[in-house]
């Protein structure tokens, strides 16, 4: 079969899927490489402050010890640490009084510490990021430390150390993770598209597979099967859809092998009864021997009405609408009230009949649908019991299960025979060369009705020797 030619405006749905993972995928990983890039930068932030105040604190314990010796000699000595930190780390460093007045690096200029650094450092340092100087060409980190020093007249002055620090690292720091998180992103896109493009084209050959069986399917062929390996991913899908065919050509078979039988049950009385009709009104048939062919019309009303009856129960079967009227039956005397309906035909054949001496046994059951159930069967066995043969009935109960057992000898069926005998309008061939009014539902019926009771009809036979059959029901009914 050919495959249908996509139209360019029809996608996949793998690529559909494709896109849609694409977007979530890209966003997912950017979502959380920004978190991530956001995370980084702030821990790397906080170490920076941190560095830088506790220099800040190293530089004033420092400052406050030379403080303690003669003015004098401490300024310059005072002078000479804060030069050689602003040289180690690259700080610019001011130190300022309790007034704020600058006193380093030129004292008594004209730089003074806001009021508003002033109070805010009372309680904690102060730690911005900012521009803090008309020459700054990226942030700084701005720190602002209050200390006490003891002076060597025993007085305790204040001062404040201001320190500038460049964050460019910072700004460099964010770039650089900036950069690979874009590059981690590209990359874990591409890597995605090639492997889902792999099994993306896979998987439509998958659904390809699928859709071209289920195309024949809504076409009315029902033949057609889906072939995938058993490690494919739809494969479970696929032997789902198998199954599903599988029940709905053997429903199909059935249909159209219940309109040919009973299409055919009906012409052949209808012919009947239409033709010796049609040769009483022309004359064809003497008026001598109407009676006659007037009670053979008669046996095919009756074979129609029959077939019409069995129809409509076995539909009544089927949708659940046979109600079952319970009551305590005994299986004995029905088994031998239905044996004499056959007596006739049982004595035609010469047939022994065994089972049948005090026989009574009670059980809760619908009565009328168990006599036809016991009807069918007997019927059957009369029907295919040899000359001079023998049926023999049995009657027990076990553990709460009433067996009926009908066993005739004669033919008996073949193996293949036996899982078709309940099929309606079956009829083997035996049946067919010999029974020439059965319509093939007796059997069909009977398992309905005893399946109904939540029971089980079981059918044994051996080829040439006898034919049995058993009704299982519970004693104490459904």
């Amino acid at each position: 079969m050919k495959r249908r030619p996509k139209k360019k405006h029809e996608s996949s749905l793998s690529d559909s899927y494709l896109q849609l993972s694409s977007v979530l995928l890209l966003c997912g990983i950017l979502l959380t490489g920004v978190v991530m890039v956001c995370s980084a930068v702030a821990s790397y932030t906080d170490t920076f402050k941190t560095t830088l105040r506790q220099n800040c604190e190293t530089l004033t314990a420092g400052v406050a010890k030379l403080s303690a010796v003669s003015p004098t000699d401490s300024e310059s000595e005072i002078g000479r640490l804060i030069h050689t930190t602003e040289a180690e780390y690259g700080y610019r460093i001011w130190m300022f009084d309790a007034d704020g007045q600058e006193m380093y690096p030129e004292a008594a200029g004209d730089s003074r510490l806001s009021p508003s650094i002033r109070a805010f450092v009372e309680n904690e340092a102060y730690m911005q990021l900012g521009y803090f100087t008309s020459d700054a060409e990226q942030q700084q980190l701005c720190c602002v430390l209050r200390f006490s020093s003891e002076m060597p007249d025993k007085t305790v002055q204040t001062f404040y150390l201001a320190a500038l620090s460049d964050a460019g690292q910072i700004q460099a720091y964010t770039t650089m993770l900036a950069r690979n998180l874009i590059i981690c992103l590209l990359v874990s896109v591409l890597l995605f598209l090639l492997l889902f493009r792999l099994g993306a084209v896979r998987l439509d050959r998958q659904l390809e597979e699928v859709s071209r069986v289920t195309r024949q399917y809504s076409e009315g062929d029902f033949s057609a099967r889906v072939l995938l390996p058993e490690h494919a991913t739809l494969y479970s899908f696929g032997c789902t859809i198998n199954r599903m065919a599988e029940f709905i050509e053997q429903n199909e078979n059935t249909r159209r092998n219940f309109v040919a039988n009973v299409s055919h049950e009906l012409r052949t009385p209808m012919t009947t009864i239409g033709g010796f009709a049609d040769g009483i009104l022309d004359g064809t048939i003497p008026p001598e021997q109407q009676g006659k062919y007037l009670r053979l019309i008669s046996e095919e009303i009756h074979r129609l009405h029959t077939l019409v009856n069995s129809m409509l129960n076995l539909t009544k079967f089927e949708s659940g609408e046979m109600q079952l009227h319970i009551s305590n039956t005994d299986i004995g005397k029905l088994l031998v009230k239905t044996v004499l309906m056959f007596e006739k035909r049982i004595s035609d054949k010469h047939v022994e009949v065994e089972g049948l001496e005090d026989v009574s046994l009670v059980v809760r059951a619908d009565e009328d649908l168990m006599f036809q159930v016991l009807y069918n069967l007997i019927e059957n066995a009369v029907k295919f019991v040899n000359e001079h043969g023998v049926i023999t009935f049995s009657l027990r109960e076990e553990n709460g299960i009433t067996c009926i057992g009908i066993r005739n000898t004669g033919e008996g069926l073949a193996d293949d025979e036996l899982p078709k005998i309940f099929d309606r309008f079956y009829k083997t061939d035996t049946s067919r060369s010999r029974d020439k009014t059965g319509l093939g539902l007796g059997l069909s019926i009977s398992r309905k009705i005893v399946h109904l009771h939540k029971g089980h009809i079981v059918v044994k036979s051996v080829k040439g020797e006898y034919t049995s059959f058993e009704v299982q029901l519970p004693v104490n009914g459904v």
